[in-house]
């Protein structure tokens, strides 16, 4: 028995030891006691802290847990929310470059880390290249090369070299306005699929549902092609977008701030408009109560009421999508008067709310699927995902407007906290 007794003992002697001795990495970025959202699940995990090298995350703990350390950058995060960082997947890039940094940065103060170009142009490559560096704060930019328009009259050889084009100088896909024609549709599908690029765009209507379902499109945007049609119509091309894997990017913003629901003093402060200088805010209201009075208050009306109930059917058409698991990705397409690059995010989830979706639905939009479009490294926190999320105060899943105060954003392995995103935020109002 006294031997025995020894023995335990020294085992436990050993045992605590070796417990002192264990080892501890050192990291770039430790978050501690912080309850994540990690996306690729509704629940909510507590008390985690997580690990990050070398802008990924390396490991994912209970809060408690010491093996990980970092002396420069470890982060209290109690009380916090970690969610995946956003994405507006239909964003119209402008002409001058000035004005691109200040799109960016609105966008990126909103919790937007990448966005997806609309409206291409050849230049684009050279801002991707100067603005998309790895270290680079500014959102990732997914571009699409120039629209193809009806108006085009492309041969054989000019479609070739125009995908030629694309390949080269890596645009991520070619946008479709419209098309000419079906044979033309043809053609260029055929040279897409040969060298590797895909469509997106409208739905085209003067092409069959037989040929555009059997392209390289991946992507219809604004409900195109599912409203205003017979259900038995709607039922067979909701069919084919769901076993082709096609992504719908509903855009409900843009016909909601352009149904005139709003009242004048309601348009002037719209989500971001102190960004926006007076002299636009009083231009554009001049023109909306030019084209309103034109049109007189009896005209005026009934016209806010029919794009009202337009906007119900597509509400009725997002919800049976995501009845069927057709995968959304989320944009308000800001590209119009009254609506602000980064601040109509929240907008546009509020009318996804009208179509039954709920909060994890709609964020899932903005984070997962659109990692799974474009086969990204991020959307979920999850070890060996890159380290792309916002830091909130409080849960999205339970309010979206915890989205309105961020306190941190992690991307690009930059920490931007609130005193950051703020001084960007004042770098960019008007003069």
């Amino acid at each position: 028995m006294k031997n025995f007794i020894i023995g335990l003992l020294v085992l436990t002697i050993q045992i605590s030891c070796s417990q002192e001795k264990k080892q501890i990495f050192e990291v770039d970025y430790l978050f501690t006691n912080v309850s994540i959202v990690p996306m690729n699940t509704k629940t909510v995990l507590k008390n985690k802290s997580i690990a990050i090298k070398n802008g990924k995350i390396i490991e994912i703990v209970d809060a408690d847990a010491k093996q990980f350390n970092s002396v420069e950058h470890t982060i209290n995060a109690n009380g916090k929310f970690i969610l995946p960082a956003l994405s507006d997947a239909h964003v119209h890039l402008p002409k001058d470059e000035n004005e691109l940094k200040k799109l960016l940065t609105l966008q990126l103060i909103n919790g937007v880390t990448k966005i997806r170009s609309m409206r291409g142009n050849w230049n684009h490559i050279d801002w991707k290249e100067k603005y998309n560096t790895v270290s680079s704060i500014y959102p990732k930019m997914y571009l699409s090369s120039p629209p193809i328009h009806r108006k085009h009259q492309f041969t054989v050889s000019q479609l070739a070299e125009f995908v030629k084009n694309v390949k080269e100088k890596k645009f991520d896909f070619i946008k479709i306005l419209s098309i000419k024609d079906e044979e033309l549709f043809k053609k260029l599908d055929s040279i897409c699929k040969v060298n590797g690029v895909v469509l997106g765009g409208h739905f085209l209507k003067n092409i069959t549902d037989k040929t555009l379902f059997n392209s390289n499109y991946t992507s219809f945007e604004h409900l195109g092609g599912l409203t205003n049609i017979e259900p038995k119509l709607l039922e067979d091309r909701l069919k084919n977008i769901k076993e082709k894997n096609i992504f719908i990017c509903p855009t409900l913003s843009w016909y909601s701030v352009g149904s005139g629901r709003y009242s004048y003093e309601e348009l002037r402060n719209r989500p971001g408009m102190k960004f926006i200088s007076q002299k636009t805010i009083d231009n554009w209201i001049a023109n909306t109560k030019k084209y309103r009075e034109k049109l007189g208050d009896t005209a005026y009306k009934e016209e806010v009421v029919n794009e009202l109930k337009k906007l119900e059917e597509k509400y009725q058409v997002i919800k049976k999508m995501n009845e069927l698991d057709i995968k959304m990705i989320l944009s308000p397409d800001s590209s119009s008067k009254y609506m602000v690059p980064g601040f109509g995010m929240i907008g546009e989830m509020r009318l996804l709310k009208n179509a039954g979706l709920d909060n994890y639905d709609i964020l899932k939009m903005t984070t997962v699927n659109f990692a799974e479009f474009f086969n990204g490294n991020y959307g979920t926190i999850q070890t060996g995902k890159n380290a792309d999320f916002l830091v909130l105060n409080d849960n999205p899943l339970d309010d979206l407007d915890a989205l309105k105060n961020i306190e941190a954003i992690f991307y690009n392995n930059n920490y931007l906290y609130k005193n950051k995103l703020t001084k960007l935020s004042k770098s960019i109002l008007p003069n």
